[in-house]
């Protein structure tokens, strides 16, 4: 089975907009595709939607943390990277590498210009969902 990391990008679009995103999130609780996550990556989910204005939008993000953390495998990187610019990007790849994923769905450009890191496919949501469903 497919194993996934989301960047926080993806999460947040897909809760408060859904679209694609919101698509990803019901795949990975339906358990279409294994999603990974670490305790890097859920305290940034939480510091973002700590944000007035996203808060406003989704209320309290402990019991949704939680939710994610349950319907995840939690990892523990014990290698840090360098490898972009931004250090929660490489929190993303160190996430990715620990938890053996095989792609981070991100709509962010400074990650998805390197197509992949090792064998790890750095793919959109969109890419993602159509890689789940072949043909659709």
């Amino acid at each position: 089975m497919t194993r996934a990391v989301l960047d926080t990008n993806t999460i947040v679009s897909g809760i408060g907009w859904g679209g694609t995103p919101g698509a990803v999130l019901d795949a990975a609780l339906a358990g279409h595709f294994e999603l990974v996550t670490s305790p890097a990556l859920l305290a940034e989910l939480r510091r973002v939607l700590a944000y007035p204005k996203l808060h406003a939008v989704m209320g309290d993000a402990d019991e949704l943390i939680e939710l994610l953390a349950l319907a995840a495998i939690v990892v523990t990187p014990t290698e840090a990277v360098e490898i972009v610019r931004d250090p929660d990007d490489n929190r993303l790849i160190e996430a990715a590498q620990a938890g053996q994923a095989d792609v981070i769905v991100s709509g962010d450009q400074d990650l998805l210009t390197l197509v992949h890191v090792g064998q790890i496919s750095i793919l959109t949501p969109r890419e993602f969902l159509e890689s789940l469903n072949p043909g659709s």
